[in-house]
């Protein structure tokens, strides 16, 4: 009977959770992958889409600016027709000599999406809907995965910068190594709370 309460309380606390976070996760995702603001053309990855052709990604705009861009645009689109062809071998040249933009990596919305995935399969291993197996095993595929992956992305952009090469790539490797290393040291807190009966033991006089 005391174990039922515990449960019960458990679960209860595990969806509170779930409700707190998850609106702060959705609202934390920027549109743009890579976190950039106002990115300029040709853009920093593939994604770069100028619908308004303001020289901007859309992406990277706040609505905001992008609706404010959209209308200045419309009338000034025959103006800036005339001059685009003039601008694009300068603006390609500004945008050699101008340095990447730091990154602003998904540390809070990574950080968050995976809590609360944790907490939603926590949830369904109390009800009983994963075996402990299974639940136990799926994060430990959690952190050996994104372990791999940021060994991996970490060897290239070691190659990349030791030879000096200069690629599209770069940017991207880079961004995907610090996602990876984010879920590594999420995923090992939430193994603490895996083996929390294990890890007190540890420290047991």
């Amino acid at each position: 009977m005391k174990n039922r309460e515990e449960i019960k309380v458990k679960k209860l606390h595990v969806v509170i959770l779930i409700v707190l976070l998850t609106p702060i996760a959705v609202y934390a995702w920027n549109d743009c992958p890579y976190g950039m603001i106002n990115d300029p053309f040709p853009g920093q990855c593939p994604r770069y889409m100028d619908t308004n052709q303001n020289g901007i990604c859309d992406h990277s705009e706040s609505p905001s600016s992008g609706s404010l861009n959209n209308v200045s645009t419309t009338g000034q689109a025959n103006n800036n027709s005339a001059t685009a062809k003039n601008s694009t071998s300068s603006s390609s040249d500004i945008q050699k000599a101008i340095s990447v933009p730091p990154e602003n990596y998904n540390l809070i919305p990574l950080t968050l999406t995976t809590l609360i995935i944790y907490l939603v399969t926590y949830l369904m291993y109390l009800e009983n809907r994963l075996t402990r197996k299974f639940y136990f095993k799926m994060w430990k595929y959690v952190l050996m995965t994104s372990f791999i992956a940021t060994g991996v992305t970490g060897l290239l952009l070691t190659i990349l910068i030791n030879y000096g090469i200069q690629s599209s790539w770069n940017l991207t490797i880079d961004f995907w190594h610090a996602e990876f290393t984010i879920v590594i040291a999420v995923s090992t807190s939430l193994h603490f709370h895996l083996y929390w009966k294990q890890v007190k033991n540890i420290f047991k006089i």
